[in-house]
């Protein structure tokens, strides 16, 4: 029974350990946490207005439209140390909205793991799917979700994970 019991620890220990080591170890390393979702952040950067952090450029959701629905991806922090990323889908499109909100599920999945040590809640896929705000705690931080309107179609939906 003991011994049980210490393979459990020693098991649990282990996940634990598993699961810091999914999280950014550096600035640099988390700029390059979503490369494979073609979201590539610039190097970290300290601007002059004392604000650090880096940021990708806007991919299109579908590769056959330019002009539009968007995502985006930023981190900020202090000293080097990030404190802070984002995720923003521009919706300028709203006859490609869903597609476009599945695309910021799937970023927002790879994201949460990779900076929170565990996925975002089923509620929060639904959340981002009917485009409603949302504030969940999620592994090591908190998750959130809000919409703004933009224009009379247009609007953004911003996840932000600190």
């Amino acid at each position: 029974m003991m011994l049980r019991f210490v393979v459990g620890v020693a098991g649990l220990w282990c996940s634990i350990n598993c699961f810091a080591e999914l999280r950014p170890q550096s600035a640099a390393e988390l700029c390059t946490v979503l490369n494979d979702t073609h979201l590539r952040a610039n190097e970290w950067t300290v601007r002059n207005i004392g604000q650090e952090g880096c940021s990708s450029g806007a991919r299109p959701i579908s590769s056959d439209r330019v002009d539009g629905n968007t995502i985006s991806f930023s981190a900020e922090g202090i000293d080097g140390i990030p404190n802070r990323v984002k995720l923003i889908l521009d919706v300028v499109q709203p006859s490609d909205d869903d597609a476009a909100r599945r695309e910021l599920v799937k970023a927002t999945k790879r994201l949460s793991v990779r900076v929170l040590g565990l996925s975002i809640p089923h509620a929060f896929d639904e959340a981002i799917l009917k485009a409603a705000p949302i504030s969940l705690a999620v592994g090591s931080g908190r998750a959130s979700l809000t919409r703004t309107v933009v224009g009379k179609k247009s609007y953004l939906l911003t996840v932000v994970m600190e």
